[in-house]
């Protein structure tokens, strides 16, 4: 189902949501922090909320859409099917899912300076590849 048109598409489509929730965990990490904390004290309605709801359809969509296995499409496409196992493991077993949002508490505003740097990254490779198909 991947053609290089897809590609395209879910490059375009991820660029700026990754440039921009990137950045925002890099510059305002307490509120992620507070958000996910939140969501931790759902319990597993949390996790469904973070599952369904944020983490699921982009992961389908690059999974589906997004199969480039040579540099430097393959990093979004590696992201995806973490993101999608990351899906599956949290509502499987819930109490995974659960943890993983307990983290926010636990390791501070820090642990969101990783994920920002990755998210702005994979935006800034999606943008730049393809920037050219839509000025051209």
């Amino acid at each position: 189902m991947t053609t290089p048109q897809s590609i395209l598409y879910v490059e375009a489509l991820f660029a700026i949501p990754g440039i921009v929730l990137g950045m925002s965990h890099l510059v305002q990490p307490q509120m992620w922090q507070r958000f996910f904390k939140g969501l931790a004290a759902r319990g597993t309605d949390g996790v469904l909320i973070r599952s369904f709801l944020f983490e699921l359809w982009p992961a389908i969509g690059i999974v589906v859409f997004h199969q480039d296995w040579s540099l430097p499409g393959v990093f979004l496409t590696l992201y995806g099917h973490a993101l999608l196992l990351k899906v599956i493991m949290s509502l499987l077993v819930p109490r995974i899912g659960v943890k993983s949002l307990e983290q926010a508490e636990r390791t501070g505003t820090w642990a969101f300076v990783p994920a920002g740097i990755i998210l702005t990254a994979l935006g800034l490779i999606c943008a730049i590849r393809t920037a050219p198909s839509f000025f051209s």
